[in-house]
């Protein structure tokens, strides 16, 4: 993985372990591209990062500090940047409570995907802070008098050795896809918090983690604006993010990833409406699912006026699976990996330097995110998460993993419970961004990252800030997207969206909008009856490719049932008809994972150039 790896060690000498450091960092170049470089080579602190040509990071060294930025502070050049670093390693000095309210509005006020490393050389301090949204993934170890910090976590595990899996992390994953707050899959390796500042006092040899702030749901701010005002504002502020994104990367290849949705069209709107030149790329894959999203892309590349790369991509192979595995670690998804030979045609065409624009997020800040019905009570919002989002259900869960599930559950409870809203809706929207949102999406993003830049103006912190504020009856039915994709383009906004085969801003769409929300306000049980009846799940076969690996997975890998009932995978797999095919690929991830890092191989790269379909 592009970016920082840091060690802090109070009771060995780092120089004596130089030669496990620097394979340590090997581990991390994963493409004949990447190159590693060491910052910082001290008796009890080390600092290096791996990179690839145009991956931003930089420093800063003077008489009074030492400064490292992963990443970009958006709307500054390389000179106001200079002087954004140098105050705020200023404003580092003090009690931590001064500290954090200080840094609280200088993230909320910086737009940027960043981590930046700062070393006081008067006072022997070093602080490390990610963004407001924790955009770029950071991932930590805090032993006795030892801190390791990576944006990899394989970095990590080659220095701490014996690594174990984190039990309720995995059942976490089955139920949802990815581990909740702090947790990644292994024991005691955390993922760094959004607003975080670690605190190394050298002097003193004491680490500190401060969590600086979290947002409050609840609040909204612009609730009395109009919604005109209101969508007029976040055009403003996205015109802006667009601008400023782009003038960071001046001399980059603009990629636009487009879709049939309303995301991406609404960056290519934005892109054209500021005269900033970009390209448009899309894929249709090997079973023809996305033929609808191809159709609309070309429409509206038409629309922006831009070339349209439509790459034909064929099934995800062994390889693919086992190079996804090790650049995430399980931290995105195996299915995912159908996605990599579409990164690699977009190096071939546009070599290095590449810009990767998104439409992520989107779907979250304009969008009504919170439940169809009122929630009363933490029952009820613990029991609508689970209904809305789950993978396995809770009881194959607990005889998967051997956690009980009133155990589960109450891990969950507690874990809301330390949300910041009051009202059980807002803390539903708080689950749906911090917990999908930053760890599913933010995990995929980064996994782009692998390849070139990815970056989206709708994580703008500006952006966020303001969207957030804005009600909820405002984003219902689309009635805020429509106002703010038609203030950017009217003719882009009345191409068909490829989720409901219409425009937005078509009668027909606001008729499917009643129905479905008829639909919603359904019990549970008949909801469930209707989707099974409508569309049956689509499953794997008993002689599928993943079948075939899971079956030697536990033939070749003890580990596994240290963590998973062998009975439970065995039923699972002699019965794949009645589940579908994401449990199976969730599954699959896992034990994967334990493989690789437990057995040091993966029966994967036996089925390298077979199709996983």
């Amino acid at each position: 993985m592009p970016g920082i790896s840091f060690i802090c060690d109070f009771k060995e000498d780092l120089r004596n372990k130089e030669n496990l450091i620097l394979q340590s960092l090997d581990s991390l170049i994963h493409f004949e591209h990447y190159k590693k470089d060491i910052l910082i080579n001290e008796k009890s602190y080390f600092l290096g990062c791996t990179l690839y040509d145009g991956y931003p990071m930089s420093h800063i060294d003077n008489n009074e500090h030492f400064l490292c930025i992963e990443g970009k502070l958006y709307g500054k050049d390389e000179r106001r940047t200079r002087i954004e670093l140098n105050y705020l390693a200023n404003t580092l000095n003090g009690p931590i409570q001064e500290v954090k309210e200080g840094l609280s509005e200088w993230l909320l006020n910086t737009d940027g995907d960043f981590v930046i490393f700062v070393l006081n050389k008067r006072n022997n301090e070093i602080n490390i802070i990610n963004d407001a949204l924790g955009r770029l993934p950071l991932y930590y170890y805090k032993g006795n008098k030892k801190l390791i910090v990576s944006r990899e976590v394989r970095f990590i595990k080659h220095l701490i050795g014996g690594i174990k899996f984190d039990r309720m992390a995995i059942a976490q994953y089955l139920l949802f896809c990815y581990p909740l707050g702090k947790r990644t899959l292994f024991e005691n390796v955390n993922r760094l918090e959004p607003a975080t500042i670690i605190r190394i006092k050298l002097c003193d040899s004491q680490i500190e983690i401060n969590n600086i702030f979290q947002f409050n749901f609840d609040k909204k701010k612009y609730a009395s604006r109009n919604i005109e005002d209101n969508a007029n504002h976040l055009v403003d502020l996205f015109n802006e993010a667009c601008k400023d994104r782009n003038d960071s990367f001046k001399d980059y290849n603009n990629i636009l990833s487009l879709s049939g949705g309303l995301d991406s069209r609404s960056v290519g709107a934005c892109l054209q409406k500021n005269d900033i030149p970009f390209c448009g790329a899309t894929f249709l894959d090997f079973n023809k699912t996305s033929e609808t999203d191809v159709k609309i892309a070309k429409q509206l590349a038409d629309i922006f006026n831009i070339d349209l790369n439509v790459i034909v991509l064929s099934p995800p192979k062994g390889k693919d699976n086992f190079k996804l595995l090790r650049i995430k670690n399980g931290l995105n998804y195996l299915s995912m990996s159908f996605i990599l030979p579409f990164f690699d045609k977009i190096k071939e065409i546009y070599r290095s330097r590449i810009i990767y624009i998104t439409g992520d997020g989107g779907d979250k800040f304009l969008h009504d995110i919170g439940p169809f019905k009122k929630l009363s009570n933490l029952d009820e919002l613990i029991n609508y998460i689970i209904l809305n989002n789950q993978i396995f259900s809770l009881d194959r869960i607990s005889v998967l993993t051997g956690i009980q599930k009133n155990e589960l559950i109450d891990n969950l409870k507690n874990h809301l419970i330390s949300y910041p809203e009051k009202e059980y809706n807002q803390k539903y929207v708080h689950f749906i961004i911090y917990e999908r949102g930053f760890k599913w999406l933010f995990e995929g993003e980064d996994r782009n990252r692998f390849y070139f830049l990815s970056i989206t103006p709708f994580y703008s912190i500006q952006f966020v800030n303001y969207a957030m504020n804005c009600p909820d009856s405002q984003k219902s039915n689309y009635r805020l997207y429509r106002k703010f994709l038609n203030n950017m383009n009217p003719e882009a906004s009345k191409i068909d969206y490829a989720d409901y085969g219409m425009p937005i801003t078509s009668k027909k769409f606001n008729f499917n909008l009643l129905m479905r929300s008829i639909f919603n306000k359904l019990p549970a049980t008949i909801k469930t009856t209707i989707k099974k009846v409508a569309k049956k799940p689509i499953s794997y076969k008993y002689d599928s490719t993943i079948i075939k690996c899971l079956r030697d997975q536990l033939k070749n890998c003890n580990h596994i049932g240290e963590y998973l009932s062998q009975v439970e995978i065995e039923n699972i797999l002699n019965n794949p008809d009645i589940y579908r095919k994401q449990d199976i690929e969730t599954l699959f991830t896992i034990t994967s994972t334990i493989e690789d890092y437990h057995c040091n191989e993966s029966t994967i790269e036996k089925y390298f150039e077979i199709d996983f379909i």
